[in-house]
């Protein structure tokens, strides 16, 4: 086994899970992926490796939304939607500045 430190200050895992079950709401069918990928090219494009941005599967919240879970905080993000995601961004960065402060 090998440990290596992890470079990353920020992370945040997007719920993806899809039902197999048809009628039924997922944060898949609600539009995780396009969310998740375009966060993760935002991410990557202005953060490097401080800022992550994963796919998940479920969380266990599908009932309230798209559901993400965001550390070093230990937080859901429920009831999110697509159009969110400026604000998911200034959350994200202003992690990113707290943590570099202390």
């Amino acid at each position: 086994m090998k440990n290596e430190e992890m470079k990353s200050f920020v992370e945040i895992y997007v719920c993806n899970h899809r039902r197999d079950e048809k009628g039924k709401d997922d944060c898949y069918s609600r539009g995780s992926k396009d969310l998740t990928d375009d966060l993760k090219k935002w991410a990557k494009e202005n953060h490097g490796k401080e800022i992550r941005v994963f796919r998940s599967g479920c969380l266990g919240k599908c009932s309230e939304g798209i559901a993400i879970a965001c550390y070093p905080e230990k937080k859901f993000l429920l009831e999110v939607e697509p159009d969110d995601e400026k604000k998911i961004k200034k959350g994200l960065e202003e992690a990113l500045e707290e943590i570099r402060k202390n």
